[in-house]
């Protein structure tokens, strides 16, 4: 199989700031510094200051034929037509912000992927969260890995392999901290076996926002 530019410059990248995160049927890229501090804080800042979230209908999840709030605020940006489905919503894109479509061609010069699409989670404090999930939603390209950064309060990521879920076997939860300024690139085939979660964290109390970039086809 033919290494990919992303794979090219993966190996390249200085070790200082990229840990590779592998086990059975996981394989993570994980930056800690891919913002500065105050990059983070410029971006946080807009964010806060100047970005409407969804309501309504956008801000609800269909579980079993019900609609329930989603514990956290979300929107979505991306190119012109682009929209992404789960859990019963199609969530359209919003045009590209400026900081966001500078920080879009900060991670597509990282990784060697021209994303169209990003989907913004707020999480205001340790009591917003998002249950376990695989994002493999049709629309996805999956030859391409989901770039997921984040701002603001450090919040621990969980993976949970499928067969865990199923109670099928044992296999060992993999844990992360993900802090401010940090760049998680989540590569193939780990969607395909693990779900993942951010779960209530009683001890955080402060402002957390995500952005996770992916390939809409």
């Amino acid at each position: 199989m033919p290494v990919t530019l992303y794979e090219k410059l993966m190996k390249n990248a200085q070790p200082s700031r990229w840990r590779k995160i592998v086990a059975e049927d996981l394989d993570l890229d994980y930056c800690e510094r891919f913002l500065t501090a105050a990059e983070s804080t410029t971006l946080l800042n807009y964010m806060e200051d100047n970005v409407i979230y969804f309501n309504g209908r956008l801000s609800q999840v269909k579980i079993f034929g019900q609609y329930y709030p989603i514990p956290r605020q979300q929107v979505a940006f991306g190119d012109a037509g682009v929209s992404y489905k789960f859990s019963g919503t199609v969530v359209p894109a919003r045009p590209w912000p400026q900081p966001l479509y500078d920080l879009k061609r900060k991670i597509c010069t990282t990784c060697g992927v021209d994303y169209n699409f990003v989907l913004v989670n707020r999480y205001k404090n340790g009591e917003d969260h998002m249950g376990e999930h695989r994002d493999a939603e049709v629309e996805l390209d999956k030859t391409v890995p989901i770039a997921s950064l984040s701002l603001g309060q450090t919040r621990k990521f969980v993976f949970k392999h499928t067969d865990v879920r199923k109670k099928i076997r044992q296999v060992e939860l993999i844990k992360l901290d993900l802090h401010n300024g940090s760049l998680l690139m989540m590569n193939q085939p780990t969607n395909e076996y693990w779900f993942h979660s951010i779960p209530k964290e009683k001890n955080a109390k402060n402002i957390r926002l995500n952005f996770t970039f992916r390939k809409i086809k």
